[in-house]
Order: structure tokens, then C-alpha cells, then sequence
């Protein structure tokens, strides 16, 4: 009788072991991860500071990730390998402005906007020739491969010389190996000048976009994100974000 009443003892203590690692495993799961993609050189949307990465994309991002349950994982590089690494499912989502284009939308998903902007024409200090978007025809325009402002400055008529990254177009448009650059008006609104760089913008905004996160089109984590938006845009957390950053409200 014992020596049943120890056997049972013994499998109900192995029972409960087990039942004790499945409930400790279900409480203490993590939070699903999505991996993504960012440039981490285009301030102030998204950049590094003392090695820390931080910027108006990656603020928005975090918070809404946060409320949705998400917890996100960022892998910088140049602008021209997010796509192929979002196509290749080496990450999950690409956070860096993507505008919201008809192209893009045909192979990608996007979450609801987070950023309205439009573009701008930035040429050197002491160029008086080129005034806006229409005076681009046959000139030099520099720009990151895959950027949608590459492909403004081509229908301009431009020819493009492609770049790394924002800083490097800004040098040789310093120095008159370009004609121009196109880039986000918040971009210009609050980096241009602490770049140091003796350049200026010119010429009326024009192709107003809108910046969504971008993912591939079996995504599953949009529904949740864009919760996520709607809430911060109605708490007013995206106006405090969009203030930090900006001194205004960008979301729309």
C-alpha cells in the first residue's frame, strides 16, 4: 500500500512538473518579434546617437508596437538593401519614410500613414539657375538608390547619380559635382542646416506623400499596428512625438 500510494505520489508530483513548465512557458512567452529594416543615416526620422537608434520613424514604431503586443528587433542598412532583404524575408518591415505609391502597393502592404510630407529641390548656395522641379531637365541630380525622389528627378528630365547615402549627395552638391538633390521638406526643415553644408532648398513643395510601414503582402501585423496608430493620433501621442522631432504634427 505504500508502496502504490508513493507511485502515486510521484506521478502526481511528475504531473504537476509538467503542468508547472507548460504554465510557466505560456506566461513567460515573449511578446512576437518583428524584425526591421532601417537606414539609421536620415535624420531625424531614423538615425544613431551615441550609438542609440532613434528618430521620429523609430519613435512612432516602438509606441505602436508596444500597445499592439509586438516587440521589434532593427537591422540597419544602406536604403537600397531594404527592399531586397523585405523581399528576401530577412526582415519583416521596413520603417524609413517609405512613401505610399501606387507602384509599391501592387507587390507590398503598408500600415495606415504616419508621416505627410512632400519634396523639395536643394542646390548649392550660389546656384540662382535652378528654381524648382522644372528647371531639372538635362541637369545632375543626386539621390540614394530606390529612393522615390530618384525617380521625380528622372521624370524631370534629370540625369541620376546614385549615392549611399543623404550626406554623401550633400557633399558633392557642395562642391559642384551635382546640379541638384531632392529630398522630404521635413528633412530640409530640420537637418539641412545642421549639416553644415553650403547648400540651400528652392522652388515650391509639390508631390505630397504620405509614410506608412511596409511590409510584405502576407503580412499579419498590420491590423494590430494600425490600432495602434489610430490610438496614438487620438490620445494626441503622435503630435507629441511629431512636435519632438519636428515642432509640429506630421501625421496628417
Amino acid at each position: 500500500m505504500k508502496k502504490t500510494l508513493t507511485s502515486v505520489l510521484a506521478i502526481g508530483a511528475s504531473v504537476g512538473l509538467l503542468a508547472a513548465c507548460g504554465n510557466e512557458t505560456d506566461s513567460g512567452a515573449d511578446e512576437a518579434v518583428i524584425t526591421v529594416g532601417t537606414e539609421a543615416t536620415y535624420p531625424p526620422f531614423t538615425y544613431k546617437e551615441k550609438g542609440e537608434l532613434m528618430g521620429y520613424d523609430i519613435d512612432v514604431l516602438n509606441e505602436a508596437a508596444e500597445r499592439a503586443g509586438y516587440k521589434v528587433e532593427y537591422e540597419a542598412m544602406d536604403f537600397k538593401g531594404l527592399v531586397p532583404a523585405l523581399d528576401a524575408e530577412r526582415i519583416d518591415m521596413i520603417a524609413n519614410q517609405m512613401s505610399i505609391t501606387p507602384e509599391r502597393e501592387e507587390k507590398y502592404a503598408f500600415s495606415d500613414p504616419y508621416a505627410v510630407s512632400g519634396a523639395q529641390v536643394i542646390v548649392g548656395s550660389d546656384n540662382n539657375d535652378i528654381q524648382g522641379i522644372d528647371d531639372l531637365d538635362g541637369k545632375v541630380v543626386g539621390s540614394t538608390q530606390g529612393s522615390v525622389y530618384a525617380q521625380m528627378a528622372e521624370e524631370a528630365g534629370a540625369e541620376v547619380k546614385f549615392y549611399k547615402g543623404a550626406n554623401q549627395v550633400l557633399q558633392d552638391l557642395e562642391v559642384g559635382r551635382l546640379d541638384a538633390a531632392l529630398n522630404d521638406r521635413l528633412f530640409i526643415l530640420t537637418e539641412l542646416e545642421k549639416t553644415g553644408y553650403d547648400v540651400k532648398a528652392v522652388g515650391d513643395i509639390f508631390n505630397t506623400s504620405e509614410a506608412g510601414f511596409m511590409t510584405r503582402q502576407d503580412s499579419d501585423v498590420l491590423d494590430k499596428l494600425n490600432d495602434a496608430l489610430t490610438e496614438m493620433k487620438e490620445d494626441g501621442t503622435m503630435k507629441e512625438i511629431g512636435e519632438k522631432y519636428f515642432g509640429e504634427d506630421i501625421s496628417q
